[in-house]
């Protein structure tokens, strides 16, 4: 971990000149290989960090366009391979948004295979995802019906004629190329007092202080590591007020946490390891990464 400052870009939220390295990893180009669930490779890269508002980001950037390309044929295989945990966690998060809405419109942006989408359905909510994975967008289609309104797109690309009560982001705000800018977009498609729900790595958590390179969040994919402090800049600049912060733990089966552990090398992955080899790897135990959870509501 490294502290020095250097000739830096401004902050891409604030557009401070204060900014220093945090991280600096083997530098690799993205692609379909090094993303997702399925990565071959855990190199973050150059990571930066700014000193007046604390956001944190990816040096090497890449614009709209080429993250499209790469989400559209990146390998789902090791995200499916986790559905039970993922399903359940979608079920919390689903009670986090009634705590706030109980009917309405609902834009799940990165809506991955619909999980989300469908328990938001079965509450009685009106639903439309975006997923910018052909796989995994097919695999939403086929869980809702062919006749919902599942796109293949992004949030930039996606033709959206009507406007929402709840736009969720779990596990998005992080690979996008400008947050700002893509916070302002939710908020010019949400109606007034409508809300966005959203997840994001924190580096400020106990354990991105705590772990340090071997954070499980540090991945070549993530441009964007948002503390609360450059989360509620960003969402300032979108005209939207913060009501709630919390911690979000993830369910994970014990054979999926040992694979990750051991790929970024912590301590305690011998151990791990062998409990996935028997019976007990199917277990699903909550894991808390890091991730910040965040209530925003348009004013």
């Amino acid at each position: 971990m490294q502290s020095s400052t250097f000739d830096a870009p401004r902050c891409p939220v604030c557009e401070s000149p204060a900014t220093e390295i945090y991280l600096d990893q083997t530098e690799e180009n993205l692609d379909s290989a090094v993303i997702g669930s399925s990565r071959a490779s855990v190199s973050a890269g150059r990571i930066l960090r700014c000193r007046q508002c604390r956001f944190g980001f990816r040096q090497l950037r890449s614009t709209p366009e080429q993250l499209q390309a790469l989400y559209r044929h990146m390998d789902p295989g090791v995200y499916e391979s986790e559905l039970e945990g993922r399903d359940r966690t979608a079920r919390t998060h689903l009670r986090i948004v009634k705590g706030y809405l109980q009917r309405g419109r609902i834009l799940d942006v990165g809506c991955a295979s619909g999980l989300f989408l469908t328990h938001a359905r079965e509450a009685g909510f009106d639903v439309t995802g975006i997923e910018p994975n052909e796989r995994l967008c097919q695999e939403a289609r086929r869980k809702l019906g062919h006749e919902s309104d599942v796109q293949c797109a992004t949030l930039e690309t996606a033709p959206l004629d009507r406007v929402f009560d709840a736009i969720t982001l779990w596990d998005v705000l992080e690979h996008v190329p400008d947050p700002r800018r893509f916070l302002v977009r939710c908020a010019s498609l949400l109606r007034p007092n409508g809300f966005v729900f959203l997840n994001v790595p924190d580096l400020n958590s106990l354990e991105a202080r705590l772990l340090g390179s071997r954070w499980p969040l540090l991945l070549p994919e993530h441009l964007n590591y948002l503390s609360r402090e450059s989360l509620q800049a960003c969402a300032r600049q979108a005209e939207l007020a913060t009501l709630h912060f919390r911690r979000r733990r993830a369910l994970f089966s014990i054979k999926y946490v040992a694979f990750r552990i051991a790929q970024h090398g912590i301590p305690g992955s011998d151990l791990f390891k062998k409990a996935a080899a028997t019976s007990v790897g199917r277990v699903l135990i909550p894991v808390a990464l890091g991730e910040t959870l965040a209530v925003l509501k348009a004013r």
